[in-house]
């Protein structure tokens, strides 16, 4: 087989989303959104949290600064917070005057800029007000700004190996944008479509793309909500070039990791499956870990860390 699938977690999580490898640490960074937590989970499975919120609260995102072992950035429900994992003392950054949306994936540029999206309130998976969300930028000095309006479901994130290009996904409409990327200013330009997943046949028509990374190719992987697959996309013509079959549907995010990037880790759900779809998906919530038998199934590791 081409694709080796295993679960990477020792059990479920809620919501797992927001994967990102440190191969520093050589752990992956995640969060549980509805759960309210950030954590790292290593090679021996083991799961440390690293910010808990109050019940009701959402963690979307985790990110860790770099050059400080201790500290993190996490987007909490409108919210941006310094958290400094030592001590548990957080500070907020900057906080959203707009309701009805909350926080959703985010990524760091390869000159360590935070991008953060938002989306409207779900009444249930997919199921939300369009329009309501935007996709933000985090400056140096911890401000929010906005850069692209009228979103329905910010998720994915990915820049080409030049930097000269912005992947962006707004899973609401099925849509791959890609945008020109000046990686000097971190200015976005020139919006097109890479792929339209509602006029192509490649695509399932109940699947949304959801989180997304890069290889050393330049090719794009994005796991398919409610598809039970991960998509490779040609970075320059929008095509279908590969794929992996999953274990469960509800696939959420991925990223290479590893000592040599050889591996992928895709985080699931299993709080949105009704009793028979668990029973029919018993890893549903898992992390797994994908390895291949194709010498170029390999990572392009992007900045990972903020820099203020």
């Amino acid at each position: 087989m081409t694709f080796t699938v295993e679960a990477f977690s020792e059990g479920p999580f809620e919501l797992g989303e927001g994967p990102h490898w440190h191969p520093q640490l050589k752990k992956l960074f995640f969060v549980d959104i509805t759960a309210g937590f950030a954590a790292t989970i290593d090679a021996a499975k083991k799961v440390q949290v690293l910010h808990q919120e109050d019940a009701g609260h959402t963690v979307s995102a985790v990110l860790p600064v770099e050059g400080q072992d201790n500290q993190i950035v996490v987007g909490v429900d409108t919210s941006v917070y310094l958290v400094d994992v030592a001590t548990g003392e957080k500070k907020l950054l900057d906080k959203l005057a707009t309701g009805g949306v909350r926080f959703n994936d985010a990524k760091c540029d390869p000159k360590g800029r935070l991008w953060i999206g938002t989306m409207g309130l779900e009444t249930a998976p997919g199921v939300l007000t369009p329009e309501q969300g935007a996709l933000y930028l985090l400056s140096k000095d911890g401000k929010l700004s906005e850069q692209l309006e009228k979103v329905s479901l910010s998720n994915g994130l990915a820049w080409s190996l030049d930097n000269k290009t912005l992947y962006y996904i707004d899973s609401f409409v099925r849509l791959i944008y890609a945008f020109d990327y000046d990686i000097d200013t971190g200015k976005i330009a020139n919006r097109r479509v890479l792929v339209n997943m509602n006029e192509d046949s490649d695509f399932l028509a109940a699947e949304l793309p959801d989180g997304m990374t890069i290889d050393a190719n330049g090719n794009l992987w994005v796991a398919m909500f409610n598809g039970k697959r991960i998509v490779s996309i040609d970075g320059k013509t929008g095509k279908v070039i590969d794929v992996i079959k999953m274990p469960t549907s509800m696939v959420t995010s991925v990223c290479f990791g590893g000592p040599n990037l050889d591996e992928m880790y895709v985080t699931s759900i299993k709080k949105f499956l009704d009793e028979k779809r668990k029973a029919e998906e018993p890893l549903a919530g898992y992390i797994f870990k994908v390895t291949s038998t194709k010498k170029d199934f390999k990572g392009h590791l992007p900045n990972f860390a903020l820099q203020f």
